[in-house]
Protein backbone atom coordinates (compact mmCIF):
# COMPACT_ATOMS: atom_id res chain seq x y z
CA UNK A 1 0.00 0.00 0.00
CA UNK A 2 1.17 3.52 -0.67
CA UNK A 3 2.06 5.86 2.14
CA UNK A 4 -0.14 8.73 3.32
CA UNK A 5 -0.80 11.64 1.02
CA UNK A 6 0.99 14.91 1.63
CA UNK A 7 4.49 13.38 2.01
CA UNK A 8 7.62 13.67 -0.12
CA UNK A 9 8.01 11.55 -3.28
CA UNK A 10 10.87 9.06 -3.56
CA UNK A 11 13.10 9.11 -6.66
CA UNK A 12 15.31 6.11 -7.43
CA UNK A 13 17.84 6.66 -10.22
CA UNK A 14 21.55 7.15 -10.97
CA UNK A 15 20.96 8.81 -14.34
CA UNK A 16 21.98 12.48 -13.81
CA UNK A 17 20.00 13.77 -16.78
CA UNK A 18 16.85 11.94 -15.77
CA UNK A 19 17.32 13.09 -12.18
CA UNK A 20 17.54 16.71 -13.33
CA UNK A 21 14.26 16.26 -15.22
CA UNK A 22 12.51 14.67 -12.25
CA UNK A 23 13.73 17.31 -9.81
CA UNK A 24 12.48 20.02 -12.18
CA UNK A 25 9.04 18.40 -12.42
CA UNK A 26 8.86 17.96 -8.65
CA UNK A 27 9.68 21.64 -8.23
CA UNK A 28 6.90 22.53 -10.66
CA UNK A 29 4.47 20.51 -8.52
CA UNK A 30 5.72 22.05 -5.29
CA UNK A 31 7.33 18.82 -4.03
CA UNK A 32 10.69 18.23 -2.34
CA UNK A 33 11.63 14.63 -3.16
CA UNK A 34 14.05 12.22 -1.54
CA UNK A 35 16.62 10.71 -3.93
CA UNK A 36 18.13 7.22 -3.65
CA UNK A 37 20.20 5.04 -5.96
CA UNK A 38 18.41 1.86 -4.85
CA UNK A 39 15.53 0.76 -2.61
CA UNK A 40 16.04 2.41 0.81
CA UNK A 41 16.63 0.08 3.72
CA UNK A 42 13.89 -0.07 6.33
CA UNK A 43 16.22 1.38 8.95
CA UNK A 44 17.32 4.23 6.72
CA UNK A 45 19.67 4.14 3.74
CA UNK A 46 22.66 6.27 4.66
CA UNK A 47 24.76 5.20 1.69
CA UNK A 48 23.84 6.37 -1.79
CA UNK A 49 20.91 8.46 -0.58
CA UNK A 50 20.29 12.16 -0.48
CA UNK A 51 17.49 14.67 -0.35
CA UNK A 52 16.72 16.94 -3.28
CA UNK A 53 19.02 19.59 -1.79
CA UNK A 54 21.90 17.11 -1.67
CA UNK A 55 21.75 16.33 2.06
CA UNK A 56 21.75 12.73 3.18
CA UNK A 57 19.72 11.39 6.06
CA UNK A 58 18.46 8.33 7.87
CA UNK A 59 14.82 7.21 7.89
CA UNK A 60 13.95 9.10 11.03
CA UNK A 61 16.08 12.10 10.13
CA UNK A 62 14.54 13.25 6.89
CA UNK A 63 14.82 10.23 4.60
CA UNK A 64 11.95 8.04 3.47
CA UNK A 65 11.33 4.32 3.03
CA UNK A 66 9.98 2.33 0.09
CA UNK A 67 6.70 1.54 1.84
CA UNK A 68 6.20 4.95 3.46
CA UNK A 69 6.76 7.18 0.41
CA UNK A 70 3.45 8.41 -1.05
CA UNK A 71 4.86 8.12 -4.59
CA UNK A 72 7.90 6.31 -6.04
CA UNK A 73 9.51 7.36 -9.33
CA UNK A 74 11.89 4.66 -10.56
CA UNK A 75 14.30 5.59 -13.32
CA UNK A 76 14.56 3.04 -16.11
CA UNK A 77 18.25 2.67 -15.24
CA UNK A 78 17.35 1.55 -11.70
CA UNK A 79 14.57 -0.92 -12.50
CA UNK A 80 16.78 -3.98 -12.01
CA UNK A 81 17.92 -2.71 -8.60
CA UNK A 82 14.29 -2.40 -7.49
CA UNK A 83 13.43 -6.04 -8.21
CA UNK A 84 12.31 -7.85 -5.11
CA UNK A 85 11.01 -4.77 -3.32
CA UNK A 86 7.58 -5.25 -1.67
CA UNK A 87 4.68 -4.61 -4.06
CA UNK A 88 2.83 -1.36 -3.41
CA UNK A 89 0.70 1.26 -5.13
CA UNK A 90 2.07 4.49 -6.54
CA UNK A 91 5.16 3.20 -8.39
CA UNK A 92 6.01 4.69 -11.80
CA UNK A 93 8.80 3.66 -14.16
CA UNK A 94 10.21 6.80 -15.78
CA UNK A 95 12.74 7.32 -18.57
CA UNK A 96 13.69 9.66 -21.38
CA UNK A 97 13.93 7.00 -24.09
CA UNK A 98 11.72 4.00 -23.48
CA UNK A 99 11.55 2.53 -26.97
CA UNK A 100 13.16 -0.66 -25.64
CA UNK A 101 10.38 -3.30 -25.72
CA UNK A 102 11.85 -4.87 -22.57
CA UNK A 103 10.81 -1.79 -20.58
CA UNK A 104 7.34 -3.25 -20.14
CA UNK A 105 8.78 -6.41 -18.68
CA UNK A 106 10.86 -4.37 -16.24
CA UNK A 107 7.77 -2.37 -15.27
CA UNK A 108 5.89 -5.60 -14.59
CA UNK A 109 8.75 -6.95 -12.50
CA UNK A 110 8.68 -3.96 -10.13
CA UNK A 111 4.90 -3.63 -10.07
CA UNK A 112 4.80 -0.20 -11.74
CA UNK A 113 1.40 1.34 -12.38
CA UNK A 114 2.56 3.13 -15.52
CA UNK A 115 5.54 3.59 -17.82
CA UNK A 116 6.13 7.31 -18.41
CA UNK A 117 8.40 8.66 -21.14
CA UNK A 118 9.72 12.19 -20.85
CA UNK A 119 9.15 14.77 -22.17
CA UNK A 120 5.82 13.47 -23.53
CA UNK A 121 4.47 12.53 -20.11
CA UNK A 122 5.69 15.60 -18.21
CA UNK A 123 2.21 17.05 -17.71
CA UNK A 124 0.84 13.72 -16.50
CA UNK A 125 3.73 13.29 -14.08
CA UNK A 126 3.45 16.81 -12.65
CA UNK A 127 -0.27 16.23 -12.03
CA UNK A 128 0.43 12.96 -10.25
CA UNK A 129 3.13 14.50 -8.06
CA UNK A 130 0.91 17.47 -7.22
CA UNK A 131 -1.92 15.12 -6.21
CA UNK A 132 0.43 13.58 -3.66
CA UNK A 133 1.67 16.92 -2.33
CA UNK A 134 -1.80 18.40 -1.95
CA UNK A 135 -3.31 15.26 -0.51
CA UNK A 136 -6.96 14.31 -0.92
CA UNK A 137 -9.88 15.39 1.20
CA UNK A 138 -13.23 13.72 1.45
CA UNK A 139 -15.21 13.59 -1.83
CA UNK A 140 -17.11 16.78 -2.61
CA UNK A 141 -20.79 16.94 -3.50
CA UNK A 142 -21.32 18.77 -6.80
CA UNK A 143 -24.77 20.24 -7.51
CA UNK A 144 -25.51 21.58 -10.98
CA UNK A 145 -28.33 24.10 -11.48
CA UNK A 146 -29.50 24.64 -15.07
CA UNK A 147 -32.32 26.96 -16.06
CA UNK A 148 -34.80 25.87 -18.72
CA UNK A 149 -34.90 29.43 -20.06
CA UNK A 150 -33.67 32.89 -19.25
CA UNK A 151 -35.18 34.33 -16.10
CA UNK A 152 -36.14 30.95 -14.65
CA UNK A 153 -34.15 31.68 -11.48
CA UNK A 154 -31.26 29.21 -11.88
CA UNK A 155 -28.68 31.75 -10.68
CA UNK A 156 -30.77 32.69 -7.67
CA UNK A 157 -31.28 29.06 -6.72
CA UNK A 158 -27.56 28.30 -7.14
CA UNK A 159 -26.66 31.22 -4.86
CA UNK A 160 -29.24 30.14 -2.29
CA UNK A 161 -27.92 26.57 -2.21
CA UNK A 162 -24.33 27.77 -1.88
CA UNK A 163 -25.11 30.24 0.93
CA UNK A 164 -27.13 27.62 2.80
CA UNK A 165 -24.30 25.10 2.54
CA UNK A 166 -21.74 27.64 3.75
CA UNK A 167 -23.93 28.62 6.73
CA UNK A 168 -24.18 24.93 7.60
CA UNK A 169 -20.41 24.85 7.94
CA UNK A 170 -19.63 23.16 4.63
CA UNK A 171 -16.56 24.26 2.66
CA UNK A 172 -18.33 25.67 -0.40
CA UNK A 173 -17.40 27.08 -3.81
CA UNK A 174 -20.01 28.61 -6.12
CA UNK A 175 -18.99 28.25 -9.78
CA UNK A 176 -20.50 30.42 -12.50
CA UNK A 177 -20.92 28.33 -15.65
CA UNK A 178 -22.52 30.99 -17.86
CA UNK A 179 -19.93 32.99 -19.83
CA UNK A 180 -22.71 35.07 -21.43
CA UNK A 181 -24.11 36.27 -18.12
CA UNK A 182 -23.08 39.31 -16.15
CA UNK A 183 -21.29 37.36 -13.43
CA UNK A 184 -22.97 35.48 -10.58
CA UNK A 185 -21.01 37.52 -8.03
CA UNK A 186 -23.41 40.39 -8.74
CA UNK A 187 -26.28 38.47 -7.15
CA UNK A 188 -24.23 38.21 -3.95
CA UNK A 189 -23.27 41.89 -4.00
CA UNK A 190 -19.63 41.07 -4.58
CA UNK A 191 -18.79 42.44 -8.00
CA UNK A 192 -16.24 44.86 -6.45
CA UNK A 193 -14.67 42.32 -4.08
CA UNK A 194 -11.03 41.55 -4.86
CA UNK A 195 -10.22 38.14 -6.27
CA UNK A 196 -9.74 36.27 -9.54
CA UNK A 197 -12.51 35.61 -12.08
CA UNK A 198 -12.69 33.26 -15.06
CA UNK A 199 -10.96 35.72 -17.48
CA UNK A 200 -7.93 35.81 -15.16
CA UNK A 201 -7.42 32.09 -15.77
CA UNK A 202 -8.01 32.22 -19.55
CA UNK A 203 -4.32 32.47 -20.43
CA UNK A 204 -3.01 30.20 -17.70
CA UNK A 205 -1.15 26.99 -18.50
CA UNK A 206 -0.36 23.96 -16.40
CA UNK A 207 -1.79 22.92 -13.08
CA UNK A 208 -3.26 25.27 -10.48
CA UNK A 209 -3.15 23.88 -6.96
CA UNK A 210 -6.56 23.39 -5.35
CA UNK A 211 -5.63 25.32 -2.23
CA UNK A 212 -4.07 28.18 -4.17
CA UNK A 213 -7.11 28.37 -6.46
CA UNK A 214 -9.53 28.53 -3.56
CA UNK A 215 -7.58 31.26 -1.78
CA UNK A 216 -7.41 33.38 -4.96
CA UNK A 217 -11.20 33.57 -5.38
CA UNK A 218 -13.46 36.26 -3.89
CA UNK A 219 -14.96 35.30 -0.52
CA UNK A 220 -18.62 36.23 -0.15
CA UNK A 221 -20.99 35.16 2.63
CA UNK A 222 -18.48 32.57 3.95
CA UNK A 223 -18.10 30.88 0.55
CA UNK A 224 -15.75 31.23 -2.40
CA UNK A 225 -17.06 32.32 -5.80
CA UNK A 226 -15.60 31.61 -9.25
CA UNK A 227 -17.50 34.05 -11.44
CA UNK A 228 -17.42 35.62 -14.85
CA UNK A 229 -16.94 39.38 -14.99
CA UNK A 230 -18.91 42.12 -16.64
CA UNK A 231 -16.90 41.74 -19.87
Amino acid sequence: MAGPAGGRPLIITEDPLLLDDLLRLCAAAGAEPHVHHAVPERTGARDGARDADGAGGAEGGGSVGWESAPLVLVGDDAARRVRGAPRRDGVFLVGRDLDDPQVWQRALEIGAEEVLRLPDAESRLVDRIADVVEGAGRPALAVGVIGGSGGAGASTLACALAVRAARAGERTILIDGDPLGGGIDVLLGGESVQGLRWPDFAGSRGRVGAGALEESLPELHALRVLSWDRG
